[in-house]
């Protein structure tokens, strides 16, 4: 008797469920055509005494324009309800539930007839189960299959015996596991089942209720008896499977989702046999979604934590499916993370001692400060040096006159010492997520990292140094400066005259002919012609002069230097020769109002000409060197427009930037400077003539050439 009670009650409630799935599955229906038909969400209010149901459901329709089909056989049924302040729609869905009614959707058209239950036709399934006797591996497809089945059909598989705790042969099982070992197998389908499993001696799995987690390494007794492990229960809200690949290495094959990271640590950490010390309870840190393959376990904690940290950070955006733990551990604004010490994982807050560390990381091929140019280009092509510091002369020992020229020194003086800034931390460069939860110091001497925080973020900022600190590249620069200087000047011809006072007779006659003669010497060359016949050309006045020039000169002057220069990637390399000249500036002041006295100051200011070359390379991934260059030639000329005024200064500058390859010769400049002069002057008509035209002119041809060359030829050296 109390069989047949169990079963109509079983009847009963599986009719129940499957009638409440069936008038939700029409609630649904429903409200997805309720657009379409707005007549379904319309407020109904009537009072039935005595109608056919078909007749009221065609009211219905014609009242709140609904598309309503109704099966005939509805007329034979009579309905005497009340309706106030009731949707259309749930009118409908409580006719069916009370009549035995289903409704067929065809767009927004609804069929309503009555309900047949479908016949079910019983279908033997069979059980999806392979196994891999080569490799140990079981696969298993499993959904709500019998346990009795299921583990028949794996021991036949297999050959491997399974025991089960009576009155499990009925339970359902549900696992979908593709190639993995067969332990592994078989604590997943445990898992997945909420079951626990243990392997005993004799090499029997034994499966039983979950009352308890069991520890394979005390699974039985010295008779091979299963003996339970009393730890606490897993929640079993997530899905949580992972398979370890490696053991050695800890390799895994992990896919959580909205897992406690608790579990992860704990479940996980039982199977690779690892030592764990928790000094904050891990129930509060949270939960993870990991789906990943080939990952190790320290790469996995290390993404759970850094992931939990930005997921605090951002507490707006926290799950609501978090228990009350987990939101209390986020509004205290404590992250976890952990720390490797030789075999032993420990876990805890960021602010605890047991997870923090300091190391000591240093630099090998870089340095730990930002190096900048030793210095600014230090000439200016006739520009002035405001860095110079001046000497004053005062004129008038007025006391004040020079306590004010002394504070305009110490002025000069301290805003040129000021120019010089320090040098920045290589840390500047180091991104902020980088250096965070840390506190870093700098020790210049060992040129090193001295950090002090969790250890986690201390392997990640030494991560990132290990990955900047690579050999910077030296360049050495050779450079070669070609100047020529070819000029070809030819001057002819007789001047004379009457100076101021008597002329010297003086010259030179070789190599080049460049002769004044005085009135005295013109005198004995004109008395000599006397002795023929009548010819008397008389004398010169004493202040008569007599020119003869007739030279010519050639010129070829070659320069050549080469200078080496050799720079850090990024950084200038600087080299200039050159001279210094100073000329004066004088300030005049006048102080006082009834006796004005007046204060005179001398300051000399320099300037330089100069030959410079400035070149800043940055060398590419490829090898190539890309280069700033800039070349200033400058020289005093000797004009001066006042005796005062700084000197003239000729000045050849050019600036260029190219890309090159390693130990390519390039050249740059080519300044040439081209001049040409044919002058000359005579007496009118005669200095046409030709032959005598020499007797009667002067002239003078010159023709000059002026050019620069640089040579550039950089090389990489690590």
């Amino acid at each position: 008797m109390k069989k047949i009670t169990t079963l109509l009650l079983l009847f009963i409630f599986q009719f129940a469920f499957a009638q409440e799935n069936r008038i939700q599955q029409l609630k649904n229906n429903m409200d997805a055509i309720s657009a379409d038909a707005p007549g379904l969400s319309e407020k109904i209010n009537i009072n039935i005494k005595e109608a056919s149901l078909s007749s009221f459901l065609l009211a219905v329709s014609e009242v709140h324009k609904l598309n309503i089909s109704v099966a005939p056989n509805l007329s034979q049924i009579n309905i005497v309800n009340n309706f106030t302040d009731v949707s259309v729609a749930d009118l409908l869905v409580f006719l069916c539930k009370e009549y035995n009614l289903t409704i067929d959707f065809s767009g927004n058209i609804l069929a309503i007839k009555s309900y047949e239950k479908p016949i079910e036709k019983s279908i033997e399934k069979t059980i999806d189960a392979k196994y891999d006797s080569s490799n140990d591996l079981l696969s298993l497809n499993l959904k709500e299959d019998k346990l009795y089945d299921a583990f028949k059909k794996i021991m036949n598989e297999s050959g491997k015996n399974i025991v089960y705790a009576p009155g499990l042969e009925n339970q359902m099982l549900t696992v979908y596991i593709k190639s993995i070992p067969f332990d592994a197998a078989l604590n997943k389908l445990a898992y997945a089942n909420n079951l626990s499993v243990i392997k005993s001696k004799d090499n029997f799995y034994i499966f039983d209720q979950l009352e308890g987690n069991y520890s394979p390494e005390n699974s039985a007794d010295k008779n091979g008896t299963a003996v339970r492990q009393n730890k606490p229960q897993r929640s079993r809200k997530s899905n949580f499977f992972f398979t370890v690949v490696d053991a050695d290495r800890k390799i895994l094959d992990v896919d959580f989702e909205n897992t406690p990271i608790s579990s992860i640590v704990y479940d996980i950490g039982h199977e690779l046999d690892i030592d764990l010390f928790v000094s904050s309870p891990l129930e509060n840190a949270g939960y993870a979604t990991v789906k990943a393959k080939n990952i190790s376990f320290d790469a996995l904690l290390v993404k759970l934590f850094e992931t939990r940290a930005e997921g605090k950070a951002q507490s707006n955006n926290s799950s609501p499916s978090q228990n009350n733990n987990d939101a209390s551990s986020a509004s205290t604004g404590e992250g976890y993370t952990f720390m490797k010490k030789g075999s032993i994982y420990f876990f805890g807050t960021k602010n605890q001692m047991v997870v923090r560390a300091v190391k000591s990381i240093p630099l090998m091929h870089r340095s730990i400060e930002l190096l900048k140019d030793p210095s600014k280009e230090g000439r200016s092509a006739g520009r002035l040096n405001t860095n110079t510091s001046f000497t004053n002369y005062n004129s008038n020992s007025n006391s004040s006159d020079n306590k004010s020229n002394s504070n305009f020194q110490n002025q000069n003086n301290n805003s040129s010492s000021g120019s010089s800034n320090a040098s920045e931390s290589i840390l500047t460069i180091i991104p902020d997520e980088i250096k965070k939860d840390l506190d870093i110091k700098i020790d210049k001497e060992l040129n090193s990292f001295l950090v002090n925080g969790p250890a986690a973020s201390i392997e990640r900022f030494e991560s990132f140094i290990k990955y900047i600190d690579k050999a910077v590249p030296v360049i050495l620069i050779e450079v070669m400066l070609l100047e020529v200087n070819k000029s070809a000047t030819v001057e002819t011809g007789i001047s004379a005259g009457i100076g101021d006072k008597p002329v010297t007779t003086s010259g030179t006659v070789f190599p080049n002919v460049d002769i004044n003669l005085g009135a005295q010497t013109i005198n004995k060359i004109i008395n000599g012609f006397d002795g023929f016949g009548s010819l008397n050309v008389g004398s010169v006045v004493p202040n008569f002069y007599l020119s003869l020039k007739a030279m010519e000169t050639n010129g070829n002057l070659k320069i050549r230097s080469s200078p080496r220069l050799s720079t850090l990637n990024g950084h200038k390399a600087y080299l200039s020769i050159g001279e210094t000249t100073y000329y004066v500036v004088t300030n005049q002041n006048f102080y006082g109002s009834q006796i004005p006295q007046a204060s005179e100051v001398k300051n000399y200011q320099p300037i330089d000409a100069e030959l410079s070359v400035t070149i800043m390379p940055l060398v590419s991934g490829d090898g190539q060197i890309t280069m700033d260059i800039k070349v200033i030639q400058s020289s005093f000329n000797g004009q001066k427009v006042d005796k005062n005024a700084p000197p003239g200064i000729n000045s050849r500058e050019f600036t260029s930037i190219i890309r090159v390859k390693d130990q390519d010769l390039i050249v740059l400049g080519g300044l040439e400077e081209s001049v040409k002069n044919d002058s000359g002057t005579g007496v009118p008509i005669l200095a046409r003539i030709p032959v005598i035209k020499w007797l009667f002119s002067s002239r003078k041809r010159e023709d000059s050439k002026k050019k620069l060359s640089v040579l550039i030829k950089p090389t990489v050296i690590y």
